[in-house]
């Protein structure tokens, strides 16, 4: 049983494995030691006073460990995982500057709307991002609810609000994503405007360090698949959540 969980942990995309290890690792320290999360939440001042790890250690807090956020996580690796492959090849550098615009835009929402932890948000504005890029999936929700992926932002807010969730996060992160979509996919094409695009010197940081560990994008990378990503997609296979 643990070589099956071995096996299917190595599979995982890079930064899905990594964030979703953090969460594990933050979730228990959380259940036994909740004092010391006040450590990684957003804190202006703190910041201020030069603990800039606070920038980024907010997304990685989704819950303490029980049952319920195990289930969590599985949401959470479904959101990440899909749109991590979706940056294969040299467009993997792109995913990572993604991520780098939404803790930035992220820090400035946790301030304005005095947000201790942020990664409702953050991991929403993954699922918005590849829904818009690929809306023709098939998506499987709870109790066999089917839909196109491009309606899956509005049924998980729904959801939220029924279930008496933090709809604000999911609004947080909408708003972050879709700026992010208008500035990297919408103004380049309308306006011949880029304001996002990825930095040479990021490109080649990515390729060189961060690619040889991620083996989907290693072999895309070999291969030379130099494309942006695409700005259209075609019905996709199906996707089955919960």
């Amino acid at each position: 049983m643990m070589n099956d969980f071995n096996s299917w942990y190595t599979k995982q995309p890079l930064f899905t494995r990594t964030y979703v290890s953090v969460l594990v690792l933050f979730g228990i320290i959380g259940k036994f030691k909740p004092a010391y999360l006040w450590y990684i939440m957003f804190d202006a001042k703190k910041i201020f006073s030069l603990q800039i790890h606070r920038l980024f250690t907010h997304y990685f807090f989704s819950g303490t460990l029980s049952f319920s956020f195990i289930l969590h996580l599985l949401f959470i690796i479904f959101c990440i995982k899909n749109c991590e492959i979706m940056f294969e090849g040299s467009n993997y550098a792109d995913f990572y500057y993604m991520i780098l615009y939404f803790f930035i835009t992220g820090d400035i929402m946790s301030w304005l709307f005095d947000y201790g932890f942020l990664s409702g948000a953050f991991c929403f504005a993954l699922i918005y991002v590849w829904c818009k890029r690929k809306p023709f999936e098939t998506v499987r929700f709870y109790f066999g609810f089917q839909f196109k992926s491009e309606y899956f932002p509005w049924v998980l807010i729904a959801f939220d609000a029924i279930t008496d969730q933090d709809v604000v996060q999911d609004l947080i992160g909408l708003g972050i994503a879709h700026s992010y979509l208008l500035f990297k996919d919408f103004l380049p094409v309308t306006q011949n405007i880029s304001l996002l695009e990825t930095p040479k010197f990021f490109k080649n940081f990515v390729n060189k360090y961060i690619v040889k560990y991620t083996p989907f994008a290693r072999n895309r990378f070999n291969q030379q698949q130099f494309q942006q990503p695409q700005r259209q997609f075609f019905q996709g296979q199906g996707i089955r959540l919960g």
